[in-house]
């Protein structure tokens, strides 16, 4: 065979190779939230439709809303049942992404408090010590939110202390380096985070972090920015958006509460 197209053949065949998806392993926890369950279940759909090998764990309370014959046809590789034995390392070790879909109060206390009082508590706490990306859907445990409101609409400074330790509850999880999102945030950050690559996270600094020069970092191309990529900067940090991003509505609220500066390249 002449070594020209010998080459070209080579050179085909890598670029075929470049193309194709990398598969990754995802842990999916399901707990007692009603919010966000449509949209995990959406989520293992797509992820096992692009290859990657899903598997589905349940609380006790999520097993009462979810069975098998809901889970199955989304393409899910393995659902852990409640009172199931599993090797929780092992599980954590060969996930490339977490996801906590339906967070319900309970459970975002019990990591809160770094509780290892349960299975799907174990899994989330274990994959963020191995510094793992963790995603979750903060409605259901949001006392501000859906979770608050499925006791019914406080008026006033109703249950102030309760609803502040509730909401602390969430920022505590967010210093952990848990990503808090929307429900209707959750496929785009998983899309940006495992589908399409890494995300890549907004670069912030101090002027008085600023390198030599007075050069900041800045991000490469990036096009939609969510609120979990944001969620974790300091309060008042510079935030340089490429040319062509934007902010989703979420996002940019989460801004003007952690009064990022933003410079929008040209």
């Amino acid at each position: 065979m002449d070594e020209a197209i010998l080459v070209q053949r080579v050179l085909q065949v890598l670029r075929i190779l470049q193309q194709q998806p990398q598969r990754r392993g995802v842990l999916v926890l399901f707990s007692g939230a009603s919010a966000g369950q449509r949209q995990g279940l959406e989520a293992v759909a797509s992820l096992s439709r692009a290859g990657h090998r899903v598997t589905v764990a349940l609380s006790g309370a999520a097993a009462q809303m979810l069975d098998e014959a809901t889970i199955r046809p989304q393409g899910a590789a393995e659902i852990i049942k409640p009172g199931q034995w599993v090797d929780a390392p092992r599980l954590v070790r060969s996930a490339d992404l977490v996801l906590i879909p339906t967070l319900s109060m309970n459970l975002a206390a019990s990591l809160a408090n770094a509780s290892f009082d349960s299975l799907l508590s174990t899994l989330a706490l274990g994959a963020l010590l191995a510094g793992k990306p963790v995603i979750a859907v903060r409605d259901g445990a949001d006392p501000e939110g859906c979770g608050g409101n499925v006791w019914g609409v406080a008026t006033g400074n109703a249950a102030a202390v309760l609803r502040a330790k509730l909401s602390g509850h969430l920022k505590t999880l967010e210093s952990f380096g848990m990503a808090l999102v929307h429900e209707d945030e959750l496929l785009q950050a998983v899309q940006q985070r495992l589908i399409n690559g890494p995300t890549v996270r907004p670069t912030t600094s101090n002027t008085s972090a600023a390198p030599a020069g007075g050069e900041v970092p800045r991000l490469a191309a990036a096009a939609v920015i969510t609120q979990a990529d944001i969620a974790h900067l300091a309060e008042g940090a510079l935030l340089h958006l490429p040319k062509g991003s934007r902010l989703t509505p979420l996002a940019r609220e989460t801004a003007g509460r952690l009064m990022l500066r933003l410079d929008n390249e040209e």
